[in-house]
């Protein structure tokens, strides 16, 4: 099947767009209202509206970050200025937010278009739990056709939770809901060198492929306005905070927000395109030098012009979830701060990101248990490296020691002794309080203890933790997210059958993959070796039973079975495709029902939990006494329908066999359209198959072949042709599992 891909833009008025693509979009409060009048404006206004329906149109879908509430409150209220005090602006907030969002639903609803009001704090997203909530309401919104206008909660938002500007809160946006672009319209056509209000020899940067080098080239000083909280500077940050997360960045101007469509037909038509490694999307994104990367593209017949706009390439190595909420949308309370030897091994990827006692030297300010702290390090005159080595080489150990969620056996006689010698030296150390000013910032985490717990347990084996605080809720006094958040440790290891899979997936979740060393002895026996330890550890196995499948499915058996036998807490087998999926029932006398032989093995190995996609038939499911969840393509498959297939709305979805009849009923009943079914029969000694077409009328229309896997591919040929016979105007095929052993 094809890659059903997602691209996101935001307008502030910020876009996000999505075709089905995403898109954000962000107009800035000097975009949307008159910086001395206070007057909306609604040229502008409109521009945008009709903007955001025609991306809509195309298929794409699109997130709005509106500023100028306040403004808006300023007109309503004739006041000639911003009020100084917070009170004041929160005011006038609760006063234009109404009109705000009531003038977007009048322009909008003159064309049709629903629209949704999102309000947002940083307080409601540094809650892991009320993140999910909103990306799921917006997944929900965008899924209705909805167009979500985003704006920050400014009545409740205090400096401690707020965004400090609606750019930084499209980026974030942005972030959440894995946009492709994000739009800042702003009173300029993108970033200059200097003011170009004041300096005509200013330029204009077109690309900007690394933010840290520009920014010794431009000057954001002097860009802002009276009404905005904003300016160049927050558009930087925003740009910053937005690509790190993969999202291209786009600054135009709010002057003419068509540029947005013309700038996306740029890059999909008329320029290169480079996807980003590692990115599960096959959507594109701008090249870093649109005009000078592969001359195969550039013999198009009516070279396009480039819009006035600076893009800022997004990374190739985007942080996703997990690592960019607790970079960008926990507000930390509080700071832990680490020796070299903790940071030499936390740096590491295969360290967990597990902070351990041994490892801390203090504290700055008060937290509480489950609370977002800092992780810092002393500033220091470059140290001896003996020092930095011997400190890594202690903490190493006690890493290798402790393992998350190991029951600690202790003995008051043989520790006792200890743990005074223990105390007695974390005393000797605390004879200074730094503060932020003496320290460097090199990571965020969840705290497991409070504040006061970390400075009694500070510099201690994690051992002794029992017997200072009288439990021991873990080990570890921090730890990133992708650990704390499942109160467990989860690891994810691979096979050979599909390692990109596998790796998209560990970079999804921010979770490193465990080294596995698979090899076949020369018989062809099969030797595995896990390299970290699993014990009481979640367990997630990813192994597709695809291309050689038998040696595939061995080497998943023999990897269930060392997790097993290693102590894992729960083992859970992801498999996508599931291996002699079609040998589900006897059909014939002495047929094997391989499939249930396949549940038996996997079972026995010692797997708790299957993941799985499409099944060939449901009943799979029965043969199994461990859950099983059987997830389905058929969203992808409709969104894949609606971003790139002409005239969709005027299709028939078609299955190739009777058994296909209630996938592709599914998926007609969501698009709203007919379906047909096709008959395989074989004609009698000569087992010649022909096709006849049961249901359905495909004369004059786009036919949609739908099957869950495909081999040597005749049946679908055969489909093909018959569906050209009936007079269908063109056959496209969707297949959830392509194992194409005739290529």
């Amino acid at each position: 099947m094809h890659h059903c891909d997602q691209a996101w833009c935001a307008l502030s008025a910020n876009f996000l767009h999505y075709i089905d693509h995403t898109y954000q979009c962000h107009p800035g409060s000097s975009s949307i209202v008159h910086e001395t009048t206070h007057q909306p404006l609604l040229s502008t206004l409109s521009s945008v509206v009709e903007t955001v329906v025609n991306l809509r149109s195309q298929g794409h879908k699109v997130v709005l970050v509106s500023s100028g509430a306040i403004a808006v409150g300023l007109k309503r209220m004739e006041l000639p200025s911003r009020p100084k005090n917070l009170s004041g602006k929160q005011a006038l907030a609760a006063i234009g937010q109404g009109r705000l969002i009531a003038l977007w639903d009048n322009l909008f609803g003159q064309l049709g278009q629903p629209i949704a009001q999102v309000l947002l704090t940083r307080g409601d997203i540094s809650d892991r739990t009320r993140y999910l909530n909103a990306v799921n309401t917006f997944k929900e919104l965008l899924f209705m056709g909805v167009v979500p206008i985003v704006n920050e909660n400014d009545t409740v938002s205090v400096s401690e939770i707020k965004f400090g500007d609606n750019d930084t809160l499209s980026a974030i946006t942005s972030s959440m809901i894995h946009a492709d672009y994000l739009f800042l319209l702003t009173d300029v056509d993108g970033l200059y060198t200097s003011n170009p209000r004041k300096d005509p020899d200013a330029k204009l940067l077109e690309v900007v492929d690394s933010i840290s080098a520009i920014r010794s080239q431009v000057s954001t000083t002097t860009l802002g306005s009276s009404l905005g909280t904003g300016g160049m500077e927050t558009k930087i940050i925003a740009a910053e905070i937005a690509t790190a997360a993969g999202v291209s960045t786009v600054i135009l101007s709010s002057k003419k927000p068509e540029n947005i469509s013309n700038i996306i037909h740029y890059y999909d038509r008329g320029s290169p395109k480079t996807p980003q490694d590692g990115d599960v999307s096959s959507h594109s994104k701008p090249s870093s030098r649109p005009d000078s990367a592969n001359p195969s593209r550039s013999s198009s017949p009516t070279p396009l012009i480039r819009p006035p706009h600076t893009v800022f390439t997004a990374s190739p190595f985007p942080m996703r979830d997990l690592k960019s909420w607790t970079t960008h949308t926990l507000f930390p309370s509080g700071s832990v701060i680490i020796d070299a030897g903790a940071h030499h091994v936390l740096s590491r990827r295969e360290s967990g990101g597990r902070l351990l006692a041994a490892g801390v030297t203090g504290i700055i300010g008060a937290f509480a248990s489950g609370q977002a702290v800092r992780i810092v390090i002393q500033r220091r005159p470059d140290g001896t490296p003996s020092e930095a080595a011997d400190m890594e080489a202690a903490y190493t150990k006690g890493l290798e020691g402790t393992r998350p969620t190991t029951p600690h056996a202790l003995s008051r006689s043989s520790s006792a002794a200890g743990l005074a010698d223990a105390l007695k030296i974390s005393s000797i150390e605390e004879d200074s309080v730094l503060t932020m000013d003496d320290v460097v910032e090199v990571g965020r985490g969840l705290a497991n203890y409070n504040s006061a717990q970390i400075l009694r347990v500070k510099g201690l084996n994690s051992s002794h933790l029992p017997q200072v605080l009288g439990y021991a809720d873990s080990d570890r006094t921090s730890e990133r997210p992708s650990t704390m958040y499942h109160n467990n440790s989860i690891r994810i290891l691979a096979g050979n059958s599909h390692p990109e899979l596998a790796q998209a997936v560990a970079e999804r979740l921010n979770v490193p993959l465990v080294p596995v060393t698979v090899k076949n002895f020369s018989n062809g026996e099969i030797n595995v070796k896990i390299s970290e330890s699993v014990r009481d550890e979640d367990v997630f196995i990813i192994q597709s039973g695809c291309s050689d499948v038998n040696d595939h499915f061995m080497e998943l058996l023999i990897l269930i079975s060392a997790c097993k036998t290693a102590s894992a807490r729960r083992i859970t087998a992801v498999i996508p495709c599931f291996p002699y999926a079609r040998m589900d029932k006897k059909d014939k006398s002495r047929a094997p029902i391989t499939a249930k032989l396949v549940a038996n093995m996997l079972t026995v190995a010692g797997c708790d939990h299957l993941i799985t996609m499409d099944l060939h038939a449901s009943q799979i499911q029965g043969f199994f006494d461990i859950p099983v969840d059987n997830l389905f393509s058929e969203p992808l498959m409709i969104s894949y329908i609606k971003r790139n297939i002409p005239n969709w709305s005027e299709c028939i979805i078609v299955s190739p066999d009777a058994g296909g009849a209630k996938r592709v009923t599914a998926i007609a009943d969501k698009l709203n359209v007919e379906f047909a079914l096709i008959h395989r029969a074989r004609d009698g000694k000569s087992q010649s198959e022909r096709m006849d077409l049961l249901v359905g009328d495909v004369e004059d229309k786009v036919a949609i072949l739908v099957d869950d896997m495909v081999d040597t591919g005749n049946t679908l040929t055969l489909a093909a042709r018959t569906l050209n016979e009936k007079g269908a105007k063109s056959v496209h095929v969707l297949i959830s599992h392509g194992n194409v052993t005739f290529l």
